[in-house]
């Protein structure tokens, strides 16, 4: 009879917990998403990048709405921002240039039209003579070696994109193989450049930083924690143009493309130092302090004893700002789409009649962009101790669905863009107990989830931080389109069907993870130390 009573009260309680569940649920609404998104991802916020005043209504937009909902504030000081304190280097574009000399010091060309590749860590105003280093590279396999016989130890090196075997393959024909290049530059680094002018080879298809977007994508400017500033660039590297490139080359009778070709057909270096010509380049940095703000909201657990322990979602709600034409990036997907699906995940939360045993933390984290600043602040600063934080559930980049134009590569990585109703996770794994609750959910959400493991292949995202600090971690995305940080990045793009699932799904996950009475157990924690993740 005891056990007939026990299994009774078992089922009741199983039945109040899974009615609770799709309580919550109704609430989370794809007309409401768009409502949201249709104002975040809108001209008028012009691009949310930190540091700006349309950040600071970003933060206003959600501080606002979280209130509305009832979510609390951080716990002792009655404020949903939790400020951080940042320091911005900022590379003056039209006090920065290139210029070229003849021996008398009289002025060939002066170029303004040069696209920083990285910030250096400061003002930096360097002469000297240029070396032509044809690629840039090395084979270890051959006998190839475009440093053989120069010596670029203090000198300014002009050296063209991609090398000898990839030109041969076309493999990198585009914005920038980050992957191939890093190695080359890492050579330079060590030989003592001064400086590097970089151009792209003549047979990839695009002929400048301007005509393929990198003048877009790349940032003048460099961000970081004050006191936790962030190393940078020890030398400037400046894409060139190639008619800038074809003047610095005039003296020794050939064009870029002629050096290209006689690389390319006699299978050898033909690097040189230019004479006859003095090259400056010189970049001005100003740096000054400010803050921003993440923005975090509470609901608190309904256990005496459990709500002492949390669960966080997270999603940074910063982008990219402007381009130099005023054009916006709006930055639909990245991130919008992880930030207002927070939204409908916290009224899914705030109208539950009886709360989560644990409490649930909601963070919408600042400077992402910048380099996982607002995370990394929150991780060394927590509204909740760390110790107490079971779970992260990241969201960044949820509303695509791969379209016609999602082929090719980014940045020399594959585009991973997925299908409707699919999501990419990255995870460590370190928990079954959470794999099984997201299978559960994904079921329940009508999701095809595709794990991708640990290591992502292109950037990072806000979980990394949360993985560093032994938290598990999950980062939810839909993957890499063919839009990303452009001005394509539109709402008109945006699968709010695929949207509302995920955003039922990491509810029931929360939901899962932040209810049960055992605490999650890690059968596989993972050494920080051993994570080979980027920023």
């Amino acid at each position: 009879m005891t056990k007939l009573r026990f299994i009774i009260i078992a089922i009741f309680v199983f039945s109040i917990s899974v009615n609770a569940q799709k309580a919550g649920l109704k609430f989370i609404d794809k007309n409401d998403l768009k409502a949201y998104m249709t104002f975040f991802s809108s001209d008028e916020l012009r691009g949310r990048e930190t540091g700006t005043p349309s950040n600071d209504e970003a933060a206003l937009y959600i501080k606002t709405n979280i209130m509305r909902l009832g979510l609390k504030p951080i716990p002792g000081t009655g404020d949903y921002y939790q400020k951080i304190p940042l320091v911005s280097t900022v590379t003056m574009n039209k006090e920065s240039y290139l210029k070229i000399s003849d021996n008398n010091g009289n002025t060939i060309l002066t170029a303004d039209s040069v696209v920083p590749l990285m910030t250096p860590s400061n003002t930096m105003d360097v002469s000297g003579k240029v070396v032509f280093a044809g690629y840039g590279f090395k084979d270890r396999n051959s006998e190839y070696d475009d440093f053989g016989d120069v010596d670029i130890k203090d000198k300014i090196v002009l050296m063209m994109t991609r090398n000898p075997e990839t030109v041969k393959t076309d493999k990198g024909n585009g914005v920038f193989d980050g992957e191939d290049e890093s190695s080359k530059l890492g050579a330079v680094f060590h030989k003592g450049a001064k400086a590097i002018l970089y151009v792209y080879d003549p047979k990839n298809k695009f002929p400048d930083a301007f005509a393929s977007g990198l003048a877009e994508m790349t940032s003048p400017d460099r961000m970081s924690i004050k006191n936790q500033e962030v190393d940078a660039a020890p030398l400037q590297i400046l894409f060139i143009t190639q008619h800038t490139a074809d003047i610095l080359l005039k003296s020794t009778g050939n064009s870029l493309k002629q050096m290209q070709e006689k690389i390319d057909i006699e299978g050898k270096p033909f690097s040189t130092e230019i004479q006859g010509i003095t090259t400056s380049v010189k970049t001005i940095i100003e740096t000054k302090e400010f803050s921003a703000s993440n923005v975090i909201g509470i609901i608190e657990g309904s256990d005496p004893v459990l709500k002492n322990e949390c669960v966080i979602y997270t999603a940074h709600f910063d982008h990219i700002g402007v381009n130099k034409d005023g054009e916006v990036y709006n930055g639909a997907d990245d991130n919008a789409s992880g930030s207002m699906a927070l939204l409908e995940v916290a009224q899914a939360f705030i109208n539950l009649k009886k709360k989560p045993l644990r409490t649930v933390v909601f963070a919408w984290v600042n400077g992402e962009e910048k380099g996982l600043l607002g995370s990394t602040y929150y991780t060394k600063n927590p509204v909740f101790p760390i110790g107490k934080t079971l779970v992260d559930i990241n969201l960044d980049m949820v509303g695509r669905s791969k379209l016609p134009s999602d082929t090719g590569k980014m940045f020399g990585y594959d585009l991973t863009v997925t299908q409707p109703s699919e999501i990419l996770v990255y995870t460590g794994h370190e928990s079954t107990d959470l794999i099984k609750m997201l299978s559960s959910a994904a079921k329940k959400a009508g999701v095809k989830v595709t794990d991708k493991g640990l290591d992502l292949e292109f950037g990072s995202s806000d979980h990394v931080n949360f993985l560093r600090k032994g938290i598990p971690a999950f980062l939810f995305i839909s993957g890499v389109h063919s839009d990303l940080h452009t001005i394509r990045d539109d709402i008109e793009k945006i699968d709010f069907d695929k949207m509302e699932k995920i955003s039922k799904m990491v509810y029931l996950l929360g939901y899962k993870a932040a209810n049960q009475r055992d605490r999650i157990k890690i059968d596989k924690p993972l050494d920080p130390n051993d994570l080979n993740i980027s920023y």
